[in-house]
């Protein structure tokens, strides 16, 4: 056995409560809700060294070009493996064990979420270790935090008999309960279940095949047939026959051999945005403000503005988020409805419940500024060294400013380099392609204009990231 612990990863959450800042076209874990690095990128950090093995990170396909980055940006050892579809947390489970399985089946792996926020990384790695020794044999782990208070937003742990390891059985897992049996239970003595677990890889595929033949069958099939694709891992498509199923419905709730290992730390699922303002830091009146904010006579208030100045007076205990389509106002005790809303918009069919206005790709990302009839600014930045595929349209033309850096022009065969306030012409049906020679972000602004201006009129030619 691998004396290193295996911290898996677990980026595959939506995040909807954070709306509008977190989305499922950008979730939570990869945006900078609470530092400057995203809660991704924090998890990472907090798992570097300390008896732990280089990770690795479970991620959707709809993101994977921001996963790899920003793995690469803080752990570049990692593993990123990439569901070819969302099956939830059991597949995503299954998943880690049979690959670490298939390399050494006594290998300990620690799984996590990415968009928990713990500050005490020492004491994480303690309860980590106590749950990881706990499972050398047989067993599973999990890391009960103790309450700091009667939350409803969190399922709990009651412990049973003591062990000599420092872990005890789980007597029972409590579902979110309402604040008085919260309170009961905290007088019992529970723990909030944080969703992070330790096990032996091969154990988990035995247990797990006794209440999930055919999911451990086509999870073992997929990794069998697993490919590398642009830096990362790729399951076979038998991965997707899985059956879709919480971890925690689909096997915890069933095994017998489930202890508890207490964890001594400040924990935060930050699932809503209450829950940001309890981990932000704040003014004298209790305000936490993140951008562009300011706030007059008022107190206990979340603001968060991601460009245009965004003001309080007057008002208490609100969350005021500002994106650049959407502002959302709620008091920070509703704030476990903000699922609903996006429920509502998305039943109203506005895009806004699910997508960003600004579109993260594997070579950086691009904006919508304005859109009228027969005519889309936007603003596109190109990452070092990245470029985008080779291709031409049919029923619009293209204008390219160049704001900052040097860009890499392709036009019908010929190859030009524009620095800033510099401009190209891109008539209807040219072959074309932007590229980043240089080490600091190109951004252009691209005016477009045409009879039809939407994304599927891309004929692409060549592509390093396989989209021909």
């Amino acid at each position: 056995m691998s004396n290193k612990i295996l911290p898996v990863i677990l980026c595959g959450g939506t995040g909807t409560r954070l709306w509008p800042v977190s989305r499922e076209g950008m979730a939570k874990q990869l945006l900078p809700i609470l530092g400057d690095q995203t809660l991704l990128q924090m998890t990472l950090a907090r798992v570097a060294g300390n008896g732990f093995g280089a990770p690795m990170v479970i991620g959707a396909h709809a993101v994977r070009f921001t996963i790899r980055d920003q793995v690469e940006a803080v752990s570049p050892e990692a593993r990123v493996v990439i569901e070819p579809e969302r099956r939830d947390t059991m597949a995503a489970v299954l998943l880690a064990a049979a690959i670490a399985a298939a390399e050494d089946p006594d290998q300990v792996l620690a799984v996590m979420p990415s968009d928990h926020l713990i500050r005490d990384a020492s004491a994480l790695s303690e309860a980590v270790h106590i749950a990881a020794g706990s499972v050398l044999k047989s067993g599973i782990a999990v890391i009960g935090v103790e309450p700091t208070g009667p939350s409803t937003a969190y399922g709990y742990i009651k412990p049973g008999a003591a062990a000599k390891d420092g872990t005890s059985a789980v007597a029972q897992f409590v579902e979110k309960p309402d604040e008085a049996r919260a309170e009961k239970l905290i007088a019992e003595g529970c723990l909030w279940n944080a969703g992070m677990f330790c096990f032996r890889a091969g154990w988990l595929i035995e247990a797990l095949g006794a209440v999930e033949p055919e999911a451990v069958e086509h999870v073992t099939q997929a990794v069998t047939d697993m490919v590398e694709d642009l830096g990362m891992w790729v399951p076979g498509e038998s991965f997707g026959k899985t059956r879709a199923i919480s971890f925690d419905h689909g096997f915890m709730e069933k095994t017998t051999e489930a202890r508890v290992a207490p964890g001594r730390f400040r924990w935060s699922d930050v699932g809503d945005w209450d829950a940001v303002w309890a981990e932000s830091d704040k003014d004298a009146a209790g305000n936490a403000i993140r951008g562009d904010g300011f706030a007059h006579e008022a107190r206990d208030n979340l603001i968060h503005s991601e460009g245009r100045l965004v003001c309080a007076v007057g008002v208490e205990g609100l969350a005021i988020i500002e994106t650049p389509d959407a502002i959302m106002v709620a008091p920070r005790e509703k704030a476990q409805e903000v699922k609903g809303l996006v429920g509502a918009l998305k039943g109203a069919g506005r895009d806004e419940a699910v997508e960003h206005i600004r579109n993260h790709r594997p070579w950086g990302w691009y904006q919508t500024m304005d859109l009228g009839e027969r005519f889309r600014v936007k603003r596109i930045v190109v990452k070092p060294g990245a470029k985008l595929s080779l291709q031409k349209h049919h029923h619009r033309a293209e204008h390219w400013v160049v704001v900052r850096g040097t860009a890499e022009v392709t036009r019908d065969g010929e190859i030009l380099v524009l620095h800033e306030n510099e401009s190209i012409y891109l008539p209807i049906g040219s072959v074309h392609r932007l590229a980043n020679p240089g080490r600091i972000p190109v951004e252009i602004i691209e005016v477009q204009t045409g009879t039809y201006l939407e994304e599927d009129d891309i004929i692409r030619i060549e592509d390093e990231f396989g989209r021909t």
